[in-house]
């Protein structure tokens, strides 16, 4: 258990990025999404089908943080952080794995 990180790279689907495996909880303490792209690209990030943030525009060569800072997202068993883009990210999701 302890610190950990996902990452997910070339996305231009839904990809869910993190999975909390059972018999744990996940504490999500930042999402960096970096545009890999040479076009702006509109990104959804959802936990499940909730929306954390909604076609947000991504400059070519720029990133966004929409989870970090004051803001963290907790996951349970079974729930996955997903991304999607219409051309292509990078993704980086740190997190604070525990036993449940």
């Amino acid at each position: 258990m302890g610190f950990n990180r996902y990452t997910a790279e070339d996305i231009t689907a839904k990809t869910a990025v993190v999975t909390c495996p059972a018999g744990k909880v996940i504490t999500v303490i930042g999402v960096g999404v970096a545009n890999v792209s040479g076009t702006t690209s509109l990104i959804t990030v959802e936990l499940n089908n909730a929306k954390v943030v909604k076609d947000a525009s991504v400059f070519a060569g720029s990133s966004i943080v929409p989870v970090g800072g004051e803001q963290k997202l907790v996951m349970v068993a079974g729930d996955t952080l997903s991304v999607t883009s219409d051309y292509a990210v990078d993704t980086i999701v740190s997190v604070l794995e525990q036993i449940a």
